[in-house]
This record gives structure tokens, C-alpha cells and sequence, in this order.
């Protein structure tokens, strides 16, 4: 009865064994730049499975936000990804799978997606039209202004009056990083939505607890730990060496048995390669300040900060030079960290001097962080004397950009030579009189922008247009961009990236 009863038992054993469909995913980038919204957006991958077949799979294409894995986006279920991008501007994390049907095992390749409205990349220009501040924007693909960005995107909003300045602050990541416009009305300005451009809050509200009795903001200088907000003549501090920086700023540094007035257009830093220390120049006491404890509240002299060397070159008391700053600027950078600045500066008579001062914080060299007057001569070349605007950058270094008139000149100040480089009449039609408001040289490439009137219009004098520098046999200007008549004066150019 035994045996009967065991071979009445079946062997349910399954040896139906699944040979698994491994996949090679090929053909997809690590990293998409330039994504624009609105825009067919396509990846064509190639599979290679160890069956030779894909009628196994199904595919997936799948969109998160940057900072989070949890706002999902199926964009597509095909193999090929052809898409309209409706993605927020900004960056996207995104992974293709491909799943088997069979055995539920995927294969997935992750890579980055960064999108893009018009308004990502390109050229942010501070105006005024009508008594209004206005921000137009230039698109560098479309070579196109697009007229009063903000208050296209704000339901008529208005920035303010009597705009100054504007800046992109870039910070880790699309959301924290915003846009500041300075409008010297009595309210300050914006404080605007990197992505979209909407106002995201007022300038008033970066201030911690008492609003100054009067605001007048005149720049924002930024270092890899703080950044300073300089208005109506103060210094304020502001925390960035976390991954969300501060709103606010804290209370005004003060400077012991003294006031002080930093000099507006005195640039001690470097967009490209951030210093970690600050550099400011006090026009009321002609004296250069270095910040070299980050959680001070006072402004030190640069001879008598506690950390910071100085090495007396010989050409300027850095604590009593006895001028006011014009204009300072980066000319050269090193891979060590040292950086070498530029600056014009004026006696009390109308003298004019080229100031050559190189600046390190914590530099690979002995001292680590130091100030160095490297020169000091007085500027007889031709018109500086009348010279509205100036600019330098590490792209030509010892070289001084200045416009006066219609005219823009360069300055050689290794060997005290130069002269007019482009005059923006010879290009001059229909009888158009220009003259000159502002120049700059662009972040991180070899164009000069160039704000002008046109004085022979009544209204809509001003415009703006893009030289390229020739670095070719000598230094040489080339008009490759070119908007007239479109604001009535243009006060700021910031780089938007």
C-alpha cells in the first residue's frame, strides 16, 4: 500500500527555467544642456540584449525634479523619446527604463536634462523708458530684444524708478539663485524668480529688523562666504556658505571712530573663479578695507587686519591714498589664486591715476592672503580726463577699457600706451549722433557691451551693441551685435547663465 501510495504522488518541480534578457543601453548623453520649453526634445537609444530581441520590453522615460524624487514625470512609454518639453526651466534628473515583461527585472540609464526658457540664458539690460526701470532681455540664438521682461511677466508690475543696477546672484541650485534689480527711488527695487522673472520679494525685505531711513543701493559684492550689500554708502552682510542662503542681511559693519563710504564701482572679486575674502575701498577715508574674518562687524584697514599681510610694494599707502575710486576691476588671475586688479582713482584737484594692486586669500604662495600695491601712475591718455565708464577683465589682462563720447579707447598699462580702439560713429547711419552711457566686458567671453544714445532722436534714444575682441596681431574691436532705439537710456548689463 506504501508504494502505491507514492507513485500516486507527482513531481510538480518547475524546470521551466527563464534565460534573463540582459540590456545594454547605448546612446544616451549624460548630460543634455540647452533643453528649451515648447521645443521637440529627442533620444533615439540603441538596445542590445543577449536574446537579440526586445519584445520582451517595455520602456519607460521618466522626469524628476532636481531636488526631489518624488514629483515623478512619465514623459513617454515608447523606446524613442520624441517629446514637447513642458518641464519647469531648470535642472531635471531623468532615467530611461526598459523593463522585462518576463522576469520584472529593468535596466535604466540616469542622466541630466537641463531646461531652458528664452529668458535661461542671455543678456539681462537695465534701462529706463518712460521714467520707468525697465528689464529687457537680449536672446543670444535669436539675436532678439524682448522689451520690459518683468512687467510682461508681472501683469504690468513696474520695477521702480531711477534704476542702478542689476544683478544675477548663482547660487547651487536654480531655486535659491535669484535676480536683483537696484532702482534708486526711495524703495530699492526687486528681488526677482531666477526661472520665471516674477517678483519674488522686495528689496526692502533683505534687510534684518529696521529698514534704513533711506535706501539707496548701489552694488553687491560677492564672495565664496559672504556678500556684501553696499547701500547709501554701507556695508552689509549677507551669509552664502550655505546650500539656501540668507534672505537678509545682517546690521551695517561699522568702522571704529569713523563713518565710511565704499565706493560704489570698486570690484574687488572675480565672477569666474570666486575669492573667498573681501577687498572694499572707503572713498570717504580713501583707505582700503580687507574682510578677512567673515563674522566681524567691523571694517579694518588693510595694514592693521589681523590675518591679512600687507607687502609694502612702494607705490601707495593702501591706508591713505588719498583719492577717491572711480572704477576698480580684475586684469589677471592666476592658477595659484592670485589675482591682480586695476582701478582708476581721482585727486581731490581731478588728477587722474591708474592704480595697480595685486589682492590673494588663501593663495598656494607665501603669505597665503595678502594685499600688494603693485603701481601707481598718472593717466595723460588721450580724453581719460572726460572718461564716463570703465572696464577690465582677466581675459586681457593689464588692459583698461574707458568711453568717452562716441568713443571707445584701451589703455596698455605695462607699457602706458594707448588710444581710440573703435569709434561707434564710423558706423554711424541716417545721420544718428551717438555718445556713450556705459561699458562692460561680458562674463566669461571676449565681447565688450555697450550702452549709447542717439542724440539725434527725441524719444527711444537708447540702444546697445556687442564688440568682439581680436586678440590677433594687437587688440581690435568688431561690431557683431547691434540694437538701436529701443529704451530711452540704458543704465546696466548682467549676464544671465
Amino acid at each position: 500500500m506504501l508504494l502505491a501510495c507514492w507513485a500516486c504522488v507527482d513531481d510538480t518541480t518547475n524546470e521551466s527555467f527563464h534565460t534573463l534578457n540582459d540590456v545594454i543601453i547605448e546612446g544616451i548623453e549624460d548630460e543634455y544642456t540647452d533643453v528649451y520649453v515648447d521645443n521637440l526634445f529627442s533620444i533615439h537609444p540603441t538596445l542590445k540584449t543577449t536574446l537579440n530581441t526586445e519584445a520582451d520590453l517595455r520602456f519607460f522615460w521618466i522626469a524628476y525634479d532636481k531636488s526631489t524624487r518624488y514629483d515623478a514625470d512619465t514623459l513617454s512609454k515608447e523606446k524613442n523619446l520624441d517629446v514637447v518639453i513642458r518641464l519647469t526651466p531648470g535642472e531635471h534628473t531623468m532615467k530611461f527604463k526598459a523593463v522585462s515583461t518576463v522576469t520584472k527585472i529593468y535596466y535604466e540609464k540616469e542622466f541630466t536634462v537641463n531646461v531652458v526658457n528664452e529668458f535661461t540664458n542671455g543678456l539681462m539690460i537695465l534701462a529706463e523708458t518712460d521714467g520707468k526701470a525697465v528689464l529687457d532681455f537680449w536672446i543670444p540664438g535669436k539675436d532678439e530684444v524682448v522689451t520690459d521682461v518683468y512687467g510682461k511677466l508681472n501683469d504690468g508690475d513696474v520695477l521702480g524708478t531711477h534704476p542702478k543696477r542689476i544683478y544675477f546672484n548663482k547660487y547651487t541650485t536654480d531655486v535659491t539663485s535669484e535676480v536683483l534689480v537696484m532702482c534708486q527711488d526711495g524703495e530699492g527695487g526687486k528681488v526677482l524668480d531666477n526661472i520665471t522673472l516674477t517678483k519674488r520679494r522686495d528689496y526692502k525685505d533683505m534687510f534684518f529688523g529696521i529698514v534704513p531711513d533711506e535706501i539707496v543701493p548701489q552694488a553687491y559684492y560677492k564672495s565664496s562666504m559672504r556678500e556684501y550689500l553696499i547701500d547709501n554708502g554701507l556695508a552689509y552682510d549677507r551669509a552664502t556658505n550655505t546650500q539656501v542662503p540668507s534672505t537678509t542681511v545682517k546690521p551695517s559693519l561699522s568702522v571704529q571712530g569713523s563713518t565710511y563710504e565704499i565706493a560704489d564701482n570698486a570690484n574687488f572679486i572675480d565672477d569666474e573663479d570666486m575669492v573667498s575674502r573681501m577687498v572694499l575701498y572707503d572713498n570717504q577715508n580713501t583707505c582700503f578695507y580687507s574682510i578677512f574674518n567673515i563674522t566681524t562687524a567691523f571694517l579694518t584697514k588693510v595694514t592693521k587686519t589681523s590675518g591679512f599681510t600687507y607687502v609694502n610694494g612702494g607705490f601707495f599707502n593702501p591706508d591713505q591714498v588719498g583719492m577717491k575710486c572711480l572704477y576698480a576691476g580684475i586684469t589677471s588671475r592666476s592658477s595659484s589664486g592670485d589675482k591682480e586688479y586695476l582701478g582708476v582713482f581721482e585727486t581731490p584737484e581731478g588728477e587722474r591715476h591708474l592704480l595697480k594692486m595685486g589682492i590673494g586669500f588663501y593663495t598656494d604662495g607665501t603669505p597665503s592672503s595678502y594685499f600688494k600695491d603693485l603701481g601707481n601712475e598718472v593717466l595723460t591718455c588721450e580724453n581719460i580726463a572726460t572718461a564716463n565708464s570703465f572696464t577690465a577683465s582677466a581675459l586681457f589682462s593689464g588692459y583698461l577699457f574707458y568711453v568717452a563720447g562716441s568713443k571707445v579707447y584701451v589703455y596698455n598699462s605695462a607699457s602706458s600706451t594707448g588710444g581710440v580702439i573703435y569709434d561707434l560713429q564710423d558706423d554711424a547711419e541716417g545721420g544718428a549722433q551717438y555718445v556713450i552711457d556705459h561699458i562692460e566686458v561680458e562674463r566669461g567671453g571676449n565681447r565688450l557691451w555697450v550702452a549709447f544714445r542717439d542724440n539725434s532722436l527725441s524719444e527711444k534714444r537708447a540702444g546697445f551693441c556687442g564688440l568682439t575682441v581680436n586678440t590677433d596681431g594687437g587688440l581690435s574691436l568688431k561690431r557683431t551685435v547691434f540694437h538701436p532705439n529701443f529704451a530711452d537710456r540704458i543704465m546696466d548689463f548682467e549676464s544671465k547663465y
